[in-house]
């Protein structure tokens, strides 16, 4: 068994009925060439059950401890029934992208069942031009961005002949304790936690307002900033603890409202090679190209239905945590706070602040020591943890924004890849909805000499997924027109 850690725990116990902390990948498959075989449910179930020993996170579902008493385990599901994991939907003639897109934003929204492996595999056919699309749909708990699509290793190939796999080795298969044996593991975990959670919370207090969960939790940041006001008084600490950080105020905007159960969902491919143009014509990073680039968008949107804030929108940035020897699935990723210049008229400008602001988070986030990081994952007991999550995510959308949108950039395949001998045109993420870190969310994976862009919205908000995707386009070539 493994356990799950603080963060995994936090991606199941901040569920309600409004926002389920999944996340997706669709795949647009190009239409089979003369000679090819069309990629059927039968074809993708099968793929699925050769290979899935490749990517074991996907063979693993959740045992609880009773009364909450710790955080729960991965077991291997030995009666892992692939059948109900793998699935096919059509869409009606003509399947376009604002059909595709709808069907997707249904099914993302469904809570996965938590009794089994959480995720599923959907192939839907019937898109435009004879094409068609693999939803691969997973619970955040068991992966973030990096790790879910390192999963799709299992799905992709380098060519259309496909490779071969070698055969699993046959295993005996964990037995899945009884609840009375996970309570008593839970029991005897009891006094480890109570010292674990002290000496956690000494070391991991003053950094908790740059570290997850707590980043995205209400109220952590003005204890986090009050500790290291303390600190710099005394003369206590060292340097990292006496930085304060950048203290961002959060504008108010029509985002600001209770999330729904349902989403939108709409998606666009850009040229990579222009956003490397303007890389390397400004001297920075492709992420803070793809910041950049939201940042004008959403400025333009906003300026459309007269709803711009004079101060400058907050973006959530998440940034990878995981080292290379790490093991697949897993939540190994914190969060940067950054002001998004939607206030800045000027392109130029605005790259260059987000530039500005990304560089001085990460500095941030380098003077929290590691173990800081370490320390917060004890710092709650598993049996406070739980209602205190749950009372986090109902306070989130009652104590105001902690952020106005999430904007995440993900590195993704840069060769072509195939999927049962159908090539992968693009390969566009699907985020979610959280209270508390406004409407909307987008994500950027990079493929194939393309930044595949989704927006995802509550279906309720007033932002426009479809206007903000065709603006996202037009930000990047205002940038690219200063890049020639």
């Amino acid at each position: 068994m493994r356990q799950l850690s603080m963060t995994d725990a936090f991606m199941l116990a901040a569920e309600n009925k409004r926002q389920t902390l999944q996340m997706a990948s669709v795949s647009i498959l190009a239409a089979p060439g003369a000679g090819q075989r069309e990629l059927t449910r039968e074809v993708l179930r099968d793929l699925v059950a050769e290979r899935i020993h490749l990517a074991p996170a996907l063979a693993r579902k959740l045992v609880h401890v009773p009364l909450g008493l710790d955080h729960p385990y991965w077991v291997d599901d030995i009666d892992l029934d692939i059948d109900y994991h793998v699935r096919d939907v059509a869409l009606t003639a003509p399947g376009g992208d604002r059909q595709l897109a709808e069907r997707v934003a249904q099914i993302v929204a469904q809570p996965l069942d938590h009794s089994r492996p959480l995720w599923e595999l959907h192939l839907i056919h019937g898109l435009e031009g004879g094409r068609s699309a693999v939803l691969f749909k997973l619970h955040h708990a068991s992966v973030d961005g990096i790790s879910g699509l390192e999963l799709h290793e299992m799905l992709f190939d380098r060519g259309p002949e496909g490779r071969e796999v070698l055969p699993s080795i046959a295993a005996s298969g964990e037995r899945v304790p009884s609840k009375w044996a996970m309570l008593g593991r839970g029991l005897a975990s009891l006094p480890g936690q109570v010292g674990r959670a002290v000496y956690g919370g000494l070391r991991s207090l003053p950094y908790l307002d740059e570290l997850m969960p707590f980043r995205v939790t209400p109220g952590v940041g003005a204890v986090s900033r009050a500790i290291r006001r303390l600190a710099r008084r005394l003369r206590i600490g060292g340097e990292g603890m006496l930085l304060e950080g950048e203290d961002l105020r959060v504008p108010r905007t029509i985002f600001d409202q209770p999330i729904t159960p349902h989403r939108r969902w709409a998606f666009v491919r850009v040229p990579l090679d222009e956003a490397k143009s303007i890389k390397r014509r400004f001297g920075v990073t492709l992420n803070d190209v793809v910041v950049a680039t939201m940042a004008g968008a959403v400025r333009r949107w906003m300026q459309e239905i007269e709803a711009l804030p004079d101060e400058p929108l907050v973006a959530t940035v998440p940034i990878s945590v995981r080292p290379e020897e790490a093991e697949s699935g897993g939540n190994l990723v914190q969060v940067m706070r950054v002001p998004l210049p939607t206030n800045e008229e000027s392109a130029e400008r605005r790259l260059l602040l987000t530039h500005d602001a990304l560089h001085s988070a990460k500095e941030r986030h380098r003077t929290v020591p590691a173990s800081a990081m370490d320390g917060a994952s004890h710092l709650l007991m598993p049996a406070l943890f739980l209602p205190a999550s749950r009372a986090a995510a109902r306070l989130s959308g009652l104590a105001g924004a902690s952020a106005n949108t999430v904007v995440s950039n993900v590195p993704g395949p840069p060769e072509a890849v195939y999927v049962a001998g159908s090539r992968v045109e693009a390969l566009y993420p699907v985020g979610g909805v959280v209270e508390g870190l406004g409407g909307f969310a987008s994500i950027v994976f990079s493929y194939c000499g393309g930044l595949d862009l989704g927006i995802i919205t509550d279906r309720d908000t007033p932002a426009d997924p479809w206007r903000l995707a065709e603006l996202y386009k037009e930000s990047q070539k205002e940038l690219a027109a200063l890049a020639p």
